[in-house]
């Protein structure tokens, strides 16, 4: 059952569905199951998209940490190397501090606390801020005394910002400040000494950097550098409002506000543990971000699936053009027999019908002569008409020119027609000028243009025998048109009938039998000369075949080219 089936579906129908359960049924799977992931994936953004700024922030502290570490290093590394109870400490240290603090903006006061002897009630404090100051502990001022508390509050902290916990990180803000005035910021960092000797702590070295350092420098820089090497190419960097404060909700920094409330909110990890930041989007909100990455991702889909559709139908119609190509061939086989078995019958059955002699009348062997000529005119045309598609396809098909007169070539081709024009009844009228200007054509190949024309208007005419043959001229063209009134093409087949093996798919035509060849062969022929052929036909009235040839030049030569 499936057989009979499957052995009555044409070609086509075949492909279409082989097509629609090997190539577009899987393809819907993988396109539903392709926006599936999308949607999953639209709900997975959000997370990503936090994890993403978590990691982002991670590398903010690294390269806040990168850029404290290499202050402290430049500039408290060097007063280890100093003896700070020897007697020219003070002298030492004086020049070190204000080499230190101009070589460094950041700066606001650089300073040292040391012990002599390591008895902590016999400590110096050395503070350079606009000059140098040496105090013994006795007169240690309140805000001396402060800088020893802070020191020990960020060593008990552990508050290291660097791997070999070498220097301390402590910031301050003042909570008591009077409002309405800007809170004073401080912020350290503390390296502690050891005596060169003993390898014991004798004290530490620290500096107070500016006010405005950890805003306009620490923060905003290690965030940029962050940008640059690490999310670069990352869209959605540029739309990120991020706000970084204290432990006193005081803004130590924010690039701009966000439009919704912030989605992300931690603390960063010592030594900034008092910080907290908060992060939002400038212009938008996470659901849209989602919703944007999402659009776009299936976009970029339909765009991919849009391409394979274009080259699975490309491929799906050369497929179907190469199987009807074949198909065509099969016919052309099939008719191309049949029309040559049909003059060679004729041929055998009239020579053997006088060569037996039973044939006495002198007017029937007449007829006969003429029938068995004209049938090897006719077999002889199919033959040309093969043997030179034959030479188009393997392109050495030439032609011979020469300026001849088209009425000539005209008259010819109609005379070798003339039997089978008288025969069949037909009413043939020509308008072709006497003095038709020359054109340069091979008088052959237009012959069989001509011919193939002639033959298929006669075939296809139907009831209606009558054929219409003109010739004029049109500006630098001779136009020559040869109209029937026979059943002419469907309009949207008029465009095909110039192509190799093809014939129209009405069951009037397929009455008649033919190669397929005899237009395509004539769209050639035209072509090579220089010309154009076209039709103009409706079903049921006939049809109207108009070749346009370029007029010979006033001057030529008489030599044949070739094409």
């Amino acid at each position: 059952m499936f057989r009979d089936a499957n052995s009555k579906l044409s070609l086509r129908k075949k492909l279409l569905i082989l097509a629609s359960v090997g190539v577009f049924l899987p393809l819907l799977i993988l396109t539903y199951m392709q926006y599936r992931s999308l949607a999953e994936l639209q709900n997975t953004t959000k997370g990503a998209f936090k994890d993403n700024l978590r990691q982002g922030l991670t590398n903010v502290e690294r390269q806040m940490k990168q850029r404290l570490e290499e202050i402290a290093a430049q500039t408290l590394n060097p007063i280890g190397s100093i003896h700070l109870s020897s007697p020219g400490a003070a002298e030492e240290l004086e020049k070190y501090f204000a080499d230190a603090k101009r070589s460094h903006p950041e700066v606001k006061e650089i300073f040292a606390f040391a012990s002599s002897d390591g008895k902590e009630t016999n400590s110096y404090a050395y503070l350079y801020s606009d000059k140098f100051v040496k105090t013994a502990q006795a007169a240690f001022t309140p805000a001396q005394s402060r800088i020893l508390s802070l020191f020990d509050n960020a060593r008990v902290a552990q508050s290291f910002v660097d791997d070999k916990r070498k220097y301390l990180f402590l910031d301050l803000s003042c909570p008591t400040c009077p409002a309405g005035t800007p809170m004073r910021q401080e912020t350290y960092l503390f390296y502690p000494l050891k005596e060169l000797t003993r390898a014991e702590q004798n004290g530490f070295a620290g500096i107070l950097l500016n006010e405005g350092f950890v805003s306009d420098d620490l923060i905003p820089g290690s965030i940029e550098k962050t940008i640059n090497k690490y999310h670069a190419n990352t869209a959605a960097a540029s739309d990120i409002a991020c706000t970084i404060s204290d432990e006193n909700s005081r803004i130590l920094f924010s690039n701009v506000a966000a439009q919704n409330e912030s989605f992300l909110q931690l603390n960063f990890d010592p030594p900034f543990s008092n910080w907290k930041v908060a992060i939002g989007l400038k212009n938008t909100n996470l659901d849209d971000l989602a919703r944007d990455s999402f659009m776009r991702s299936a976009g970029v889909t339909l765009l991919v699936l849009v391409f394979l559709l274009c080259g699975i139908a490309l491929t799906i119609r050369a497929t179907d053009r190469e199987a009807r190509l074949a198909q065509a061939k099969s016919n052309f086989v099939s008719n191309v027999s049949h029309e040559l078995k049909t003059p060679l019958s004729l041929l055998s059955l009239f020579s053997e019908i006088l060569e037996l002699g039973r044939v006495t009348s002198e007017e029937k062997k007449t007829e006969y002569y003429r029938i068995i000529r004209h049938e090897s005119l006719r077999l002889n045309k199919m033959i040309d008409n093969i043997l030179d598609f034959s030479k188009i396809e393997a392109g050495r098909k030439t032609y011979v020119f020469a300026a001849v007169d088209m009425a000539e070539v005209i008259e010819d081709v109609l005379s070798s027609y003339r039997y089978q024009i008288i025969n069949s009844g037909f009413d043939i009228q020509t308008n072709i000028p006497v003095s038709l200007p020359p054109v340069l054509i091979d008088c052959d190949a237009m012959a069989q243009a001509i011919s193939n024309l002639l033959d298929n208007a006669i075939k296809y005419s139907g009831k209606v025998k009558r054929l219409t043959i003109t010739a004029e001229t049109l500006g630098s063209d001779l136009s020559i048109e040869i109209a029937d009134q026979g059943i002419g093409i469907p309009r949207a087949e008029q465009s095909k009938v110039f192509e190799k093996f093809y014939r129209v798919g009405n069951g009037l035509v397929h009455d008649v039998k033919g190669s397929g060849l005899g237009l395509s062969l004539v769209k050639h022929i035209i072509e090579a000369h220089h010309g154009t052929i076209s039709v103009e036909s409706e079903v049921g009235k006939g049809s109207r075949f108009r070749i346009l040839l370029p007029l010979a030049p006033l001057v030529h030569t008489a030599a044949g080219d070739q094409a």
